[in-house]
Order: C-alpha cells, then structure tokens, then sequence
C-alpha cells in the first residue's frame, strides 16, 4: 500500500501541470455527430396491397391507428371543395351505423376518431382498442355519404367561406395560391360559394370509389400493441378491402415569374398589411438539399431566433413576427416570407424582407451562426424520439416518398457536414429576390405610392383575379355626417319608428393576428343589456345590466367593478 502512494505522489505533479495547460477560455470542440440508432417498426403487407406499420410502445395502456391514402393531388375545377368534403363526410355515418350512432359508440369507448379526405385516425386504452378498430374500419370501407349530413356540411363550409372574405390572411392565401400555382393546378384552386354548391353527392361517391383503395394506403399503429395482435386486427377487418387502379395525375410544374412584381388586394379597412413573398421551388422529399436547406430556412426565418424576426420586429418594431419556410413537396415545393406589419410600414417592411433575402445569398453565414442553429435542430431532432409516433412518421416517409432506409438514422451526421458554404449555395438557389410573387392584401391608399421601385404593382380580387387600380370617390362637398345620418333615419322609418324600438341586437367580427374574434351585443330598452367577446368560439368577456346590477366576467371568472 505504501508503494502504491509512491507512486501516486510522483504522477501526481504532471497531473497537475497538464492541467494547468488546458485552455478553459475556449469551448471544447464538438465530437462527431453520432448515427442515431432508431429501430425498424414492424411491418408486412396485405394480400390486396394495404402496406401496415407497427410500433410497439408499452409505457402506456393505450394505441393509435392511422390509416392513411397516398394519393396523387385531385384537380376539381368547378367543383373545388368536393374533396374536402368527401373528408368531412367520412366520419358522419356509416351503411350500418347513423352519425349519432357512430359518435356515442366511439364515446362509450372512451375513444377518438377523426377523419379527412385521405385519412382515418382512432386512439383508446389497449382494452377498447379492437372495438375501436372495428369502428374504423367501417367508417373507412362503408361509408353512408348521407345527402343530408352533405348539407349540413355544405351549409357550415358556406359559412365559412362567407366569414373568409373579410379575413386578410384568408384573402391572402387564396390569391398566393392562384398565383404561384394557378387555377389549373390542384394548389391553386380556390374553394368558392359558387364551387361548393356545384358539389354533388355523386361527385363525392366517386371520388372515395376511385382514391380509396389499400393499393395505396398505409396503416400505422402505435403504442401498447405487439406486430401479432396489429396483424390480426388488420386481417380482420381491412383483409376484405378490394384494390384497384388509381389515376396518377400529370400538371406542368408551376415557374417562378420572370420578374419580382407586387400583388395588391385593397381592403381599406386594414390597420395592418398581410404581406406574403413567394416563390415555387424544385425541392423533392429526402433530396440532398433538404437539410442545409432547413438550416438556412431557420437562420433567415425559422422562428423566433432567424434574421427576419430581428430584423422587422426587434430592431424595427414593424411586426409582431416575420417568418420564412423552404417547404419540400414531392409535386412543387414552395419558398415563403411573411409578416403582418403597419400599414404605414408595408414599403419598408418589404425593403427589409429583400434585404435580408440578398444578405443570406451573397454573405457566408458566420460559423457561430451556424453552429447555433444546427445545435438547435440537432436538440429537437433528439426530442422528437421520444414520441414513438415519430417513429412511425419516419417510416411513412420513408415508404412514401422511397428515401434510403437509413435517412433518419444518418440525419444528425448530414447535419453536422452542413458548411457555411452549403448555406449560400442553398440561398442561391431557393431565395430568389428577383423571381417573387409579393402578395400585399391592405388599405392600398395608405401604403402603394412607392411600391414601383420593388416590381410593377398590380390589383387583384379576393380571388386572384386582376382588375383594374381603385378609383378614390369623393364626396360632394354639400353632405354631412348629420344629412347622411338623417337619411339612413328616414329609410327605416323615422323618428316615431326608432321610438318604437324595445330592444337591439348587434354582431360582428374582427381579427388579431389573422385570429377571429367575435363581437355580440344585445341591448333591451330602457336599461338591460349583455354584451360579449368569443375567441376561438369561448367567451373571454361577458358584461351584463341586469336590474341595475352590473356584472364582468373574463374567462369563466367573475370581476369585481366599481361604481365608475
């Protein structure tokens, strides 16, 4: 033992001395990015062609199925919106079940079902889970496509539609839709009051006979579930499902225009500018691009640590939030910019926008920069495992859009090769200044004049149609507030009927943030009322006469108020 403390000693001042020569004032560099070890779900395939996935996870009792149709996009011209119809209707009913029938039976289960047009979900504890299956499998083979579960559905889009012409973001999209990809293309199409009552059951009817087929679907489980029990439960219940054909669809692809021009929708009732700056892209699913691509994405624009958002809002102050995306899409992937800023701070916010699309392009990113955001990337990406149903994510990918079977499992090792010079050249090719559609939907009096010196201006509809440049009407000199209210008086009545009013009835809606809000307020004369604010459909304040007390609510809670 003795000697062994001898020894000790006599290392122990080198020990200390190398030590002493480490650098501390420096962060160690990074090791090599490791290859992450993600196991292959279980998988097999149906006789008629229905591809299953599996996904055990037994930290909980429960399990989730997906079914999912791997359909080419559906061109619907004059019918626009028979498809997201179809979806609405999947789950209102089935040959042998009503809707209120379907629904208490998925609710006495303790259970969730969902559906859409290229889609089915059910999720439950393990226990009910066959029985939820069972239910799925008939909502997706044997739909009733009931004509008047269409209308209810029809009569609620119509609603919606109605609502969306006074929603800029709404406008917004509808017309960068027409414009990047044209009515002639599946993403361009625009759902209208028009369209929507063009739809037919039979139009719906035929579209599930001809995209819902197993040739071309994909089951998914996840959780407390072995790949032996999802087997059965798939024989079981999808094994009698006929395959057949699918039509494969054929568009040109959509180019970005020859020049950078300005899109102006003119809503003069805007305090806010929804600007939108978008390209078409060439950028395929799992392409070598995609990656670097990301991570320049989230240096100009990903959130709230891009160039972007620094740049409008915290050194500007004209936004809340200035974003971008670089969006792979396996038909035509898509760049987008986007902000809502003042109104008196459109042509500057655009200005800002081009610049920093120019700086990205022609400057390398510092490496500091750089490391920061692959870490960030690298941290979620991490994250994400521990969601089994990320799992399964990554092999529906994989089999839809045939990416190596290792992709995922080398994702962190492509990152970490992502160089500064990967930044540019990626900037280069998919932030086009001078190729953009820029798509402006505001009160064009208070901001156009200026916008020439970034492409020519022109006008368009709620819809994406262009039309002529908004004529400002003055008003002849002689009318006043008092004559015009005089009139709108006599045009109901007069005087003695407004005296015979006994109670009113107002409503209306505003935006935030693109978010609806909804306004009410009924008054009964001479001294009730209630009036109250919904977001999101829950009321947020509730102010009340009643007798002459005076009551305030704010989010289920209720608010002392004094005399004043």
């Amino acid at each position: 033992m003795k000697s062994l403390y001898i020894v000790l000693f006599m290392f122990a001042p080198a020990a200390l001395m190398a030590q002493g020569r480490i650098d501390r004032s420096k962060a160690p560099k990074p090791g090599p990015a490791p290859q992450i070890k993600i196991a292959d779900p279980a998988s097999f395939t149906l006789a008629n062609g229905l591809r299953v996935f599996v996904v055990q996870n037994s930290k909980l009792p429960r399990v989730s199925a997906t079914l999912t149709i791997d359909r080419d996009p559906v061109l619907e011209g004059d019918k626009a919106g028979f498809v997201s119809l179809a979806g609405g209707l999947l789950t209102r009913g089935t040959e042998t079940r009503s809707k209120a029938e379907l629904d208490e039976a998925v609710d006495f289960l303790g259970g969730n079902l969902s559906g859409s047009a290229t889609s089915v979900s059910v999720a439950s504890l393990k226990s009910n889970f066959p029985k939820l299956v069972e239910l799925m499998a008939d909502v997706a083979l044997h739909p009733a496509f009931a004509a008047e579960e269409l209308e209810k559905i029809r009569k609620q889009t119509l609603t919606s539609l109605q609502s969306a012409k006074d929603n800029p973001g709404a406008i917004s999209s509808n017309v960068v839709n027409m414009l990047v990809y044209g009515k002639n293309h599946p993403y361009g199409e625009i759902e209208t009051e028009t369209t929507v009552k063009n739809v037919t059951l039979d139009d719906i009817k035929k579209y599930y006979s001809t995209y819902w087929k197993p040739n071309v679907a994909y089951l998914v489980f996840v959780g407390d579930i072995t790949a032996a029990e999802a087997k059965k439960l798939s024989e079981k219940y999808f094994s009698a499902w006929k395959r057949g054909l699918v039509p494969k669809a054929n568009f040109s692809q959509p180019k970005a225009p020859a020049k950078t021009y300005i899109a102006v929708v003119d809503r003069p009732s805007s305090v806010q500018s929804v600007i939108k700056l978008v390209a078409p892209i060439s950028l395929k699913p799992g392409t070598p691009d995609v990656i670097p691509g990301s991570v320049m994405n989230d240096i100009l624009g990903g959130g709230f640590s891009g160039r972007l958002f620094a740049n409008l809002r915290e050194k500007h102050g004209f936004t809340y939030g200035a974003y971008s995306s670089v969006r792979p899409d396996k038909w035509v992937g898509e760049f987008n910019a986007s902000a809502s800023v003042r109104t008196e701070k459109t042509d500057s916010a655009i200005g800002q926008f081009l610049y920093e699309f120019n700086r990205i392009r022609n400057s390398m990113v510092p490496q500091d920069e750089l490391s920061r955001m692959k870490n960030a990337l690298s941290g979620s990406f991490a994250r994400s495992l521990e969601q089994p149903s990320t799992i399964a994510n990554f092999a529906l990918n994989i089999a839809r859009y045939n990416l190596p079977k290792d992709y995922y499992r080398n994702y962190l090792t492509n990152l970490a090769k992502v160089s500064v010079g990967d930044i540019q050249r990626v900037a280069k090719t998919y932030v086009m200044p001078e190729n953009l559609h820029i798509v402006i939907v505001g009160n064009a009096k208070a901001f156009a004049p200026g916008l020439e010196k970034y492409g020519e201006v022109h006008y368009f509809d709620i819809y994406g149609n262009e039309i002529a440049k908004p004529v400002e009407k003055k008003v002849d000199a002689n009318v006043t507030a008092e004559g015009v209210i005089q009139k709108s008086i006599e045009a109901i009545g007069g005087s003695k009927a407004i005296a015979g009013i006994t109670d009113i009835s107002l409503s209306g809606k505003i935006t935030v943030m693109d978010n609806p809000v909804d306004y009410s307020q009924k008054v009964i004369i001479p001294a009730g009322f209630v009036t109250e604010v919904l977001f999101q459909g829950m009321v947020v304040q509730k102010d009340m006469l009643n007798n002459g007390e005076y009551t305030r609510v704010q989010q289920g809670t209720n608010v002392p108020v004094d005399e004043k």
